[in-house]
């Protein structure tokens, strides 16, 4: 920051800083007056403070450590602990290589995108075709180095003719650094190679002067570049979308005072619609990838591309899983194996933008198609059929059974239209020592046969096309219908580091456990009219800020104030977050502003230092689900009373009926690392004799359900007849997010498992998830039980009694 000082002073800051500075001359513009109107210099101050934030956040989060204004430098984060990972090769398609970096480790970030603890992938893929070489997406910093090496085993770096990225999330920054740091190198040796073969040719003709004659006119082993200099290489095409050109441009687009810009010799091609063809990927002219614009909140730069030579969609993120498969790379198993995990990553990381994910499907008018065998494609090869290994054509049944799950959806008749021609290279605009130019498209997209799945994180999709398909448009639908009858959360927030990002991922979850739809809403990118239009279409919000020199950033202040000013917000409920390195100034200043204002808060101010950790984590889910039923218990007109008997006048025949149903009185409990977890349980029942199972049901909106995912181990503790009242009265009543349900209860961690396990009960069992069921509001768990034992022979276990089936 000291350094940046300097520059401004001797008149050679750099533009960000010169946004940072810029806000006094439209300040003194606006006192003065000009000729501009009042309402115009309004919006030139507004637009002012926008980018000075914008530009205080890229440089607070590229200092290293940040700078504060009063308490000196802040705390160095922990080091980030090394991952192993391991990387593999396999063919895809005819043309089409799938570069795999695996992560064994159950988590590769703190996030909870990341909570089933499965490991994960990073996925990359190599298309080759007459003339051009495409890369497509450079993955997670932990993989770089031997990313770099398996692409080099490949393929030749400099033979690289186009880079397409689906989405350029910061910590990738440092592989595709050292991926085009690797490939100027290797141009480099190839032209000191040239030149040596050059000069030694040249020698030999001294020696022999009727060389020349012999080869030809004179000059011509110098070739275009000229006598004694190797040919320059064509630039490195990268396509991407705007957004991810601005982080590129302002990460590695200011090289040092001295040092080459990376950028240099790259040629930037944004993607301006969708639909638009942008790179080679098979023989024929018309065999051109095709990209489409996906923006939400989370990746503003997110696309998906569309390979018609293989019918193949390279979706980035959409129907990705966090899942790190061993041997093969596709879905092995099928549905029944990898429902969970796909569903898991959807509730994490689509459902807070349902909308966006709606309208990235709507442009995709996806036909599943089945895939040709091995010796199908082999045959089309060896007999020259032009592009062989293509999938089969759209058969009749196909179409009809496409047609029957737009119509059970709801979803109107696609439009057919031609494929988008490709982009011509002499539109290209020049902008300093790159190129930048937009691809255009038609209006309206055709449909897209497609036979697999190309993800960015997990196993690709094939055998589970259609399946998945259609259960992303039904989780969708649930969230939108969430919206229309429980209400929308809007979860605003900036970060800085990506710390603060990970807790509105954990609260959005949350929120859509409970019922509540959620609109995510990235400040650094969203205007003021989008803020306040999406606050004033909810019924809650939260609003999550990192400290920045001892304050929040501008952006965020600016939302707060355009919530301030919205009358109709005042009686929302609501809640702030944050991250910080030292004190975390801003989300006390948050939570006091929004306490002076008269606002109620649906939980406690969450602060968090640096990363957050599996208890931080957990919390932000808890206290989204308290947001959630605040909001809910907001929207009743009338609260229902509670009183003996009042659920059973409104009861039904069968929910009374059911009330005669009876289970066993337990309490369930779970760690995870520093995370713990309880609930009391009466849905619990023996499953199996051999290997001995129970099953029990868990209500979705449970803080428990978090730490249960498939293979989660947990403690089942039976209360003992003569107990159930202490027990009931003190794990039955509302909770505040965080609080310890197991207070004033003895405990002791089980053997194995760690999990508390509550003295004086009838008996323990330790368990593990084997199988899991969505049935309905609930989650059924089948477990197998690991080990156990009675603690009182003579204790009785309680039983739970009810008269009504429709609650506890």
């Amino acid at each position: 920051m000291r350094a940046a000082a300097g520059r401004l002073r001797h008149g050679v800051a750099t533009k960000s800083e010169n946004a940072i500075h810029g806000l006094p001359r439209a300040r003194h513009t606006f006192a003065l007056g000009s000729s501009r109107s009042k309402a115009g210099a309004c919006k030139a101050y507004r637009r002012c403070l926008q980018r000075r934030c914008k530009a205080t956040l890229l440089v607070q989060a590229t200092a290293s450590p940040m700078v504060t204004s009063d308490l000196g430098p802040a705390p160095t984060p922990p080091p980030t602990e090394p991952v192993e990972v391991e990387y593999d090769t396999f063919q895809v398609a005819p043309n089409v290589q799938l570069l795999r970096g695996s992560c064994r480790a159950e988590r590769l970030k703190y996030e909870v995108e990341y909570g089933l603890k499965r490991g994960t992938t990073d996925n990359s893929y190599l298309i080759t075709s007459p003339g051009a070489v495409v890369l497509v997406d450079v993955p997670y910093e932990a993989y770089k180095e031997k990313f770099v090496e398996a692409l080099s085993a490949q393929a030749p770096l400099p033979s690289l003719t186009h880079l397409l990225i689906t989405h350029l999330d910061p910590k990738a920054i440092p592989t595709l650094e050292l991926l085009l740091l690797t490939r100027r190198n290797q141009q480099r040796q190839q032209r000191q190679q040239l030149q040596q073969q050059e000069g030694g040719q040249q020698e030999g003709q001294a020696v022999a002067p009727g060389a020349a004659a012999a080869a030809g006119s004179p000059g011509s082993s110098s070739g275009s570049g000229g006598q004694g200099e190797a040919p320059p290489l064509p630039p490195l095409q990268v396509v991407l979308s705007n957004p991810a050109l601005k982080l590129l441009e302002s990460t590695l687009g200011s090289p040092p005072p001295g040092s080459p810009s990376l950028l240099s010799g790259v040629q930037l091609q944004v993607a301006g619609r969708s639909g638009a063809a942008v790179a080679p990927c098979g023989p024929e002219p018309g065999d051109q990838l095709q990209v489409f614009l996906a923006p939400t909140p989370r990746w503003p730069d997110l696309l998906l591309s569309y390979d018609p030579a293989n019918r193949i969609l390279l979706s980035s993120k959409l129907f990705s899983a966090h899942v790190a498969p061993r041997d093969k790379p596709y879905d092995e198993g099928g549905w029944e194996a990898l429902e969970e995990d796909w569903r898991y990553y959807f509730d994490c990381m689509l459902a807070p933008s349902a909308k966006q994910a709606a309208a990235a499907l709507d442009k995709l008018d996806l036909v599943p198609v089945a895939r040709q065998s091995a010796a199908q494609e082999g045959e089309l090869a060896a007999a020259g059929g032009g592009g062989g290994g293509r999938p089969r054509r759209v058969n009749k049944t196909s179409a009809a059974l496409r047609s029957f799950f737009r119509s059970l959806l709801g979803l109107p008749a696609p439009k057919l239209s031609p494929p988008a021609p490709p982009t011509d290279p002499a539109s290209e605009e020049q902008s300093s020592s790159t190129t930048a130019s937009t691809a255009t498209a038609t209006s309206s997209l055709p449909q897209l046969p497609v036979c697999q799945l190309l993800p960015l994180h997990g196993p690709l999709v094939s055998s589970s096309l259609a399946v998945l398909l259609l259960s992303y448009r039904n989780w969708i639908q649930q969230q939108l219908q969430a919206a229309a009858s429980g209400g929308t959360a809007a979860v605003l927030y900036a970060s800085a580091y990506g710390n603060t990002a990970a807790l509105a991922q954990a609260i959005s979850r949350g929120i859509s456990l409970g019922g509540v739809a959620v609109e995510a809403v990235n400040l650094e990118t969203a205007s003021l009219e989008e803020v306040a239009a999406a606050v004033g279409r909810s019924q809650g919000f939260v609003l999550g800020s990192p400290t920045l020199g001892g304050h929040m950033p501008t952006l965020v202040s600016l939302a707060m104030g355009a919530i301030l000013r919205d009358p109709g917000a005042r009686g929302l409920p609501c809640g702030v977050f944050g991250s910080f390195g030292w004190s975390g100034e801003a989300v006390d200043e948050m939570a006091g502003r929004l306490r002076d204002a008269g606002f109620g808060f649906a939980f406690e101010a969450i602060r968090v230092k640096f990363k957050p950790t599996a208890k931080d984590l957990l919390l932000c889910e808890e206290s989204g689900r308290a947001l959630a039923a605040a909001i809910r218990k907001r929207a009743r007109s009338r609260e229902m009373a509670v009183a003996p008997g009042s659920r059973a006048l409104t009861a039904s025949g069968p929910q009374l009926a059911m009330g005669r149903l009876v289970g066993s009185l337990a309490v369930v409990t779970a760690r995870d690392e520093d995370a713990t977890a309880a609930m009391l349980a009466s849905w619990l029942a023996q499953a199996s004799f051999d290997p001995p199972g129970i099953t029990i049901a868990v209500k979705r909106d449970r803080p428990l359900g978090q730490l249960l995912g498939g293979g989660a181990r947990f403690v089942v503790s039976l209360v003992s007849e003569g107990r159930q009242r202490e027990v009931m009265r003190r794990l039955s009543g509302p909770f505040a997010p965080g609080a310890d349900r197991l207070a004033g209860l003895d405990t002791f961690p089980s053997p194995s498992v760690g999990a508390p396990v509550l003295a004086g009960a009838a008996s323990w069992l330790e368990c593990e998830v084997a199988g899991r069921l969505e049935a309905g509001d609930h989650t059924v768990l089948y477990a197998q039980v690991l080990d156990g034992r009675v603690v009182d022979e003579a204790a009785s276990t309680a039983v739970h009694h009810r008269k009504v089936g429709n609650h506890y």
